[in-house]
């Protein structure tokens, strides 16, 4: 059997590491779980897991607080944040300081699964319930709008080159920017007009950006 990827999970409630580690096993090799920002820090260095399933809320801490340095320092391992927070502008947060998935607590197994496959594959995921339970931005993603929503003239770069069939890759050498920042930004603009799929958002923008 290949080898599988390693997990560790980092949340406060040893209840709910237990049963994500007993739902994860079956894809993933589970390295540990951890209940303090500290005890995370140190099992990084020891254990180098792949990806680490990272809570939002240690106590009254917040893992958004350290996760920047985190990153820094192992550039190896992806962080995928799982929490009950739904509001946008923590998903903005935790995109900004380095996380490549969002997933709330109320989503399935299943999802969460998906989300760390995509982060080992070198995407972004954003759980769709982010888009359920947010205010809707009032944004009909089919009709003109740009001038409704936000939109940074990097942004729309952005949007221009991928509406012309540039991957995230192209878009990144094109601009002189990371591929990263090109996933942000379009998980910002998904975020914004209220769609999960990037297909979505292209269908948007094929009307509502101009050239």
């Amino acid at each position: 059997m290949p080898n599988r990827p390693t997990l560790l999970i980092a949340d406060d409630h040893p209840v709910v590491a237990e049963a994500l580690s007993t739902s994860l096993e079956r894809w993933f090799s589970i390295v540990g779980s951890v209940v303090t920002l500290e005890q995370l820090d140190d099992s990084l260095r020891t254990r180098a897991p792949d990806v680490v399933v990272l809570d939002l809320s240690f106590g009254e801490e917040s893992s958004l607080r350290v996760l920047p340095g985190l990153v820094r320092t192992y550039p190896a391992t992806r962080f995928v944040i799982l929490t009950a927070h739904v509001e946008p502008v923590l998903v903005d947060a935790a995109l900004r300081a380095g996380a490549w998935g969002y997933v709330v607590k109320q989503s399935a197994a299943s999802e969460l699964r998906v989300a760390i496959e995509e982060a080992l594959a070198g995407r972004t995921y954003v759980t769709p319930l982010i888009r359920q339970q947010a205010p809707q931005p009032g944004v009909d993603p089919t009709l003109p709008g740009a001038d409704a929503i936000q939109v940074s003239e990097r942004q729309l770069r952005i949007l221009r080159l991928l509406r012309a069939g540039h991957t995230y890759r192209q878009i990144a050498d094109e601009l002189g920017i990371a591929t990263k920042t090109v996933e942000y930004h379009i998980n910002v603009l998904r975020i914004r007009l209220g769609v999960p799929r990037t297909s979505q958002l292209l269908r948007w923008a094929e009307t509502a950006i101009s050239d």
